[in-house]
Parts: structure tokens; C-alpha cells; sequence
């Protein structure tokens, strides 16, 4: 399927996306926190831009090819450490930055209302993207996500919580094998991981960009967020959404509480809660056949193909 990889200039900084399909409906593919576009596979995106879908799958900022902001905040680890040490501090951007940026895009790529799907953090962008301005999505698919509801339970293990706290890895070929530990350790054991592919991807990835740094920008705007105030909000804004949502979750996410995207599907009316069996954090090819149907009935509720 032919490809095209274009940067668009949007809200200030250039946005990288990448084009597959020519359908009537145009999905838009968010990555999660610290993930470029790559995160979404090949095959995934063909299986979606086959039902007449144009599907343009995103680098966020500060990851892949879009702009990171070494020049405004070069030592992000230390800016986490003073966060830790009880100082304040002012990220980079917030989730409003991020927002806006896909607001932009959709702007300059579509023509039309279009069906936004986001995975973790692109989930929770997606889901601020449709609140805000409902007029530019025709449907939202809220994968692996959450509410950010503060009084549930992150979800977090303590294998998971030992994995965040590792040093940091050294070199190219530390990073690729701890992106890899990563995967293997949020795809849990029910469905097949797949090395191989896991190690090609996480090898692109690094070889597109060393996005060390702006995974760990992302992790600021969490952490310097107000988390009562802006569910506060959020939950408000959800409960007036309506357009056809799709909320998708692993049982056995490890990394994000399932409880969140309960929260997600309660607050939004007639929203369709999909919940994979035995899924973690990532999305394995063998959850696939419950994914992709579950995106597309809200598409085809939205917008039926031609």
C-alpha cells in the first residue's frame, strides 16, 4: 500500500504523519506517551484503511519526526527530579498544547469531521479533542485509556513500578533492548508476543529518533497536572459528548487500570465498552479481531462507507 510521509506546519511546530488508504472516512491514529506513530502497525492500519478509511497515523510532539523541545526543556530528568523534591515547576506544554496540535492537523488534512482514535495518551488527547470541539469528530475510539479519574487506582504493578524506576539505558542498542523489555512486559502473557517484531519496530524507532527525552517531557505534563481540577472538567465534558464512542480496554492491563475506561464508557452516554480478555497495555496482533471491529462500529455508526 502506498505510503506518503508528509510534515505538516501546524499550531507552531510540524506535525509528522503517515497516509494509508484513500477511503471516504478519514481516521486519525494517536500514539501513546513516549511513542511515535510506529506504535500503530502497518497491518493494523491497512486493516482499518480497507474499509474505506484514509488512515493518517500521527507523531505527536516531541517524538518521531515532529518537533521536539530539546531548546525549551534540555534535562527533563532533572526537572522530574525536582518534582520529587517538592519543587514546582513549568512543563513545556500541557495537555491544551497537545490538544490544539491535533485540532490543527485535522484542519489541514481533512475535509470534514473525522474518527479519532487514541491509545493511552492519545486516548486521553482524543477524548479532550472530541469534548472540546465536537464539530470536527464524526467518532472517538478510546483505546487502552483512560479518565484520569484520580480516585481509582492507577493500576501500576510492582514490576512495573521496578520497571519505571531502572536507570536510564545508555546508548542505542540499551535503548532498544529496554523499549523491548517494555513491550514484552505490557503485552502480559495471554496473547503471543512476537520478539522479532518487537525488535524491528522498536529498531525503526530508534533509528527515526532518539525520543528519550520526549517521553520523558510527556511524563512532565502528566505529573504537573492538576488531577482533581481537571477531571473535575473532563467528567463534566464527557458526560456531554455525543457522538458514537467506542472505549476498548485489556483485562489485564498492567499499566492502566481497566477501571479508568469503565469510568470513561459510565460518563459518556451510549458509549460501547469493549473489554478484551486477558489484553494488557499493548495490543497484540491475536486481539486484533476484537479492535478493529469495535473501532469500526462506530465509524460505520458515524459515517457509513460508501
Amino acid at each position: 500500500m502506498e505510503m506518503s510521509v508528509p510534515i505538516a506546519a501546524v499550531n507552531g511546530i510540524e506535525i509528522a504523519y503517515e497516509t494509508f488508504g484513500n477511503g471516504s472516512r478519514t481516521v486519525i491514529l494517536l500514539p501513546g506517551a513516549g511513542c511515535q506513530m510506529l506504535e500503530w502497525l502497518d497491518p493494523f492500519c491497512e486493516m482499518i484503511a480497507e474499509q474505506d478509511c484514509t488512515v493518517h497515523r500521527v507523531d505527536t510532539r516531541d517524538v518521531g519526526l515532529s518537533t521536539h523541545f530539546d531548546d525549551i526543556c534540555p534535562n527533563p530528568g532533572e526537572e522530574i527530579q525536582k518534582l520529587h523534591n517538592g519543587e514546582k515547576i513549568t512543563p513545556p506544554y500541557t495537555y491544551s498544547d497537545m490538544v490544539d496540535d491535533v485540532v490543527a492537523l485535522i484542519a489541514e488534512i481533512a475535509d470534514g469531521p473525522v474518527h479519532v482514535v487514541g491509545r493511552s495518551m492519545g486516548g486521553m488527547i482524543g477524548q479532550r479533542v472530541a469534548t472540546l470541539h465536537p464539530d470536527i469528530i464524526a467518532s472517538l475510539s478510546s483505546v487502552a485509556s483512560t479518565s484520569g479519574n484520580p480516585e481509582l487506582e492507577v493500576g501500576d504493578s510492582k514490576e512495573v513500578q521496578e520497571f519505571f524506576t531502572l536507570p536510564a539505558p545508555v546508548g542505542r542498542e540499551e535503548q532498544i533492548k529496554r523499549a523491548v523489555d517494555g513491550d514484552r512486559l505490557f503485552s502480559g502473557t495471554h496473547f503471543e508476543f512476537d520478539e522479532a517484531a518487537d525488535l524491528k519496530k522498536r529498531t525503526d524507532m530508534r533509528d527515526r529518533s532518539d525520543d528519550s527525552n520526549g517521553g520523558m517531557r510527556h511524563s512532565l505534563m502528566f505529573m504537573t497536572t492538576d488531577q482533581v481540577g481537571e477531571y473535575a472538567i473532563h467528567s463534566a465534558n464527557l458526560r456531554k459528548l455525543n457522538l458514537p464512542v467506542a472505549v476498548i480496554h485489556g483485562s489485564n492491563d498492567n499499566l492502566l487500570n481497566p477501571a479508568g475506561a469503565v469510568d470513561v464508557a459510565e460518563l459518556i452516554p451510549n458509549a460501547k465498552l469493549t473489554i478484551v480478555e486477558g489484553m494488557s497495555h499493548e495490543l497484540p496482533s491475536g486481539a486484533w479481531p476484537q479492535i478493529v471491529p469495535a473501532i469500526l462500529e462506530v465509524v460505520d455508526q458515524a459515517q457509513p462507507r460508501k
